[in-house]
């Protein structure tokens, strides 16, 4: 049933086995959630409790501690539509074959067999938010995905939610209900980020009119907006460039935007990067004047506050996670007001006084987000009986 790692333990000796099901973590920013996580609990917990990671990319969750193993299914699980099936009827054989005690789903759903306690990690709202252009497919899954979410509140042991912002939207699914007992699990930013700011942002010089957006350029991430606040600012003299950076998954999308730029007669202002390396992408946080993603639909947002420790102050949609997480490092809007958004920027590229104080409230809220302290509430996992 399953490709074991090497160096799995055979005895049973650990106060607890947790298994970790990482199988919905296909996208980098859920892998990036259970390394940190995991991580935080297996230091934690090392010479106690160990810690099996269920994953089919096993390269993509390296782990250097003797109480965690990594294991993967014999089938292909990446695709939703085989993954749910699987974890329902192998997953409760596989926490009795491997004496479980508890298991811990990072995909915000549970498993309706499974015998021992589960706890649920809720970190995308894709499902819950209306208006984001599903295809047929998509709008089947996400009514699959609701009633997943709907029986994770009332049968989990614990729920853990990304945000507050998360919270809401999944009592707003179960018709107001508070469901499982609840905790937030903000997600964390690795050290080397804080590293790499220390390092770089006395050295490398702001870009003054740089805006920058990072994400998995997706059909909500609301790159519309943030392209026609930058012909606002251009017409009324603020010489605006962006920089998008990361990966186009959906190639429809990308030629929507590449057409919007031609009729914005932006394309000397607008660089498209696609998939950058850390390195790289910390340079863009350091050298950007203003962050800004107008996505219809996050859960945290982890680009932004990567680009807080930066000191770079974000400018975000007022109606997903972002607003949360990044407080008073930054300025918020509607997602679909782009004149609205040209003010917002405007304001932080030509106002010295105000960028200086978001960047420094940018950089204070960033460190709240260390994983020693993010990862916290999951050590009530080994509460739950």
């Amino acid at each position: 049933m399953l490709r074991r790692s090497s160096g799995e333990p055979d005895d049973y000796s650990a106060q607890m086995r947790v298994l970790i099901n990482a199988l919905s973590a296909t996208h980098m920013s859920a892998q990036h959630v259970v390394r940190g996580h995991v991580r935080q609990l297996a230091g934690w917990t090392l010479g106690e409790h160990e810690y099996v990671v269920l994953h089919d990319q096993q390269a993509c969750l390296a782990f250097r501690s003797s109480n965690v193993v990594c294991t993967q299914p014999r089938i292909a699980t990446r695709h939703w539509a085989a993954r749910r099936p699987w974890e329902e009827i192998a997953l409760p054989r596989l926490v009795r074959d491997w004496n479980i005690d508890v298991v811990l789903m990072m995909s915000g759903t549970v498993v309706s067999r499974c015998p021992v306690p589960q706890a649920s990690l809720a970190q995308s709202p894709w499902c819950l938010v209306d208006d984001i252009g599903r295809s047929p497919a998509e709008h089947i899954k996400a009514s699959l995905q609701r009633v997943a979410y709907r029986e994770a509140m009332r049968r989990a042991s614990l729920m853990a939610y990304a945000s507050e912002h998360m919270r809401a939207a999944y009592r707003r699914n179960a018709g107001g209900s508070s469901g499982a007992p609840a905790a937030i699990v903000y997600n964390g930013i690795d050290s080397e980020t804080f590293d790499a700011a220390d390092a770089l942002c006395s050295v490398v010089h702001r870009k003054p009119f740089q805006i920058l957006a990072v994400s998995a350029m997706a059909p909500w991430k609301g790159i519309e907006t943030l392209l026609r606040a930058t012909r606002v600012l251009r017409d009324g003299g603020v010489p605006a460039q962006v920089a998008l950076v990361g990966p186009w998954p959906n190639r429809q999308y990308e030629a929507t935007i590449d057409r919007l730029t031609d009729v914005l007669a932006l394309k000397p202002f607008v660089r498209k990067t696609g998939y950058v390396d850390r390195a790289t992408l910390h340079r863009y946080y350091a050298e950007s004047r203003v962050f800004c993603l107008m996505s219809k639909c996050e859960g945290f947002g982890i680009p932004a506050v990567e680009a807080q420790a930066f000191g770079t102050p974000v400018v975000a949609s007022d109606c997903s996670g972002i607003a949360e997480i990044c407080r008073v490092g930054g300025l918020f809007g509607p997602s679909d007001k782009p004149r609205e958004i040209a003010d917002l920027l405007a304001s932080l590229l030509v106002d010295n006084a105000l960028w200086r104080c978001l960047s420094e409230r940018a950089r204070t809220n960033a460190w709240r987000y260390r994983w020693e302290d993010c990862s916290r509430p999951l050590l009530r996992i080994f509460e739950l009986d």
